[in-house]
Parts: structure tokens; C-alpha cells; sequence
């Protein structure tokens, strides 16, 4: 198996965990952080959106980002307390979703040598030696680290665990 579908098939396994975690949700309270500073979903899923599409477009390819994307979900950007800022629900999981599949699809058809080249440069230089390593963590490991923060902004809401 290369290293690009082994990336590739958790990568949009992802979906399905987002998925599990968010279906049941009301919509009305997709974009509410009910009194706390925790991050609501609406975020944490633009969030992860955002930097799949990054992830693409360090490994030479191109994503189509959204005027004010970079705004609302770049490192350092705060969760608002304003839903209207926000897209819909289902707009986010859909973009949440789409984005993964299509990092995944795109990773599958990379030179094996883009995911054997160097991180320097990027970021990450100091955590991973190599694009692949990066892409590794950014379309498995960052997603489910933030999905895990939807887990807490459900018990916080009032909700059960994700079945």
C-alpha cells in the first residue's frame, strides 16, 4: 500500500466520525458555545475545513477557499459568539466533508515524491521531516484532535456521547 492511500482511506474515514459526532445536533445551537469559551462545532468544523485545504495546497496542489475563510478559522482566530457569521450546519459538515475527500483524492494522486520532500519551509519544520508526515497529521490527526472537541461542547450542551 503507498503512503498516499494510507493518508488517504482514514483521511475520509474522518467524514464518517464527524458524521456520528454532529448529525444529531440541533442546528439551531450548531454555532452556540452556551455560555462558556469552549469552540462550537460551526467552528471546529471551518476550522479543520480550512486547513485540509491548506494541507492541498502545500502539497502543490489548489483549493478554493472562501472570501473571509482565512478570517474566521486560521490559527489564532477566535470562536464567535455569532451564529450569523457562520455557515449553516449542514453547510459546514458538507464543506467539512468535501474538502476531506477531495485532500484524500488529490493526496492518491500525488508523485510519491511530494510526500517524500522535505517540510522545511513549512510550519511544521520542526515537528515532521517530510510532506507526507505532515499531510499525515493535518487530514488525520488535527481533525480528530478537534472532532474530540466537539465530544466536550456536546456534554457541555447537554448532549449524550456520539453513537
Amino acid at each position: 500500500m503507498t503512503t498516499a492511500a494510507t493518508i488517504a482511506t482514514p483521511a475520509r474515514f474522518v467524514t464518517t466520525l464527524a458524521h456520528m459526532i454532529c448529525d444529531d445536533i440541533d442546528p439551531a445551537a450548531f454555532a452556540d458555545r452556551h455560555g462558556t469559551t469552549i469552540n462550537h462545532p460551526a467552528f471546529v468544523l471551518g476550522h479543520c475545513a480550512y486547513y485540509t485545504g491548506v494541507c492541498v495546497t502545500m502539497l502543490g496542489g489548489e483549493c478554493n477557499f472562501d472570501e473571509e475563510e482565512a478570517s474566521l478559522y486560521a490559527m489564532g482566530a477566535e470562536c464567535l459568539d455569532e451564529a450569523d457569521r457562520y455557515p449553516t450546519k449542514d453547510a459546514c459538515i458538507a464543506r467539512f466533508s468535501e474538502r476531506c475527500v477531495f485532500a484524500a483524492g488529490f493526496l492518491e494522486s500525488c508523485d510519491p515524491e511530494v510526500l517524500e520532500r522535505s517540510a522545511a519551509g513549512t510550519p511544521f519544520e520542526e515537528r515532521f521531516s517530510t510532506l507526507g508526515q505532515v499531510a499525515a497529521f493535518m487530514l488525520m490527526g488535527h481533525p480528530s484532535f478537534h472532532l474530540g472537541q466537539i465530544s466536550a461542547w456536546r456534554r457541555v450542551a447537554g448532549m449524550n456521547s456520539a453513537t
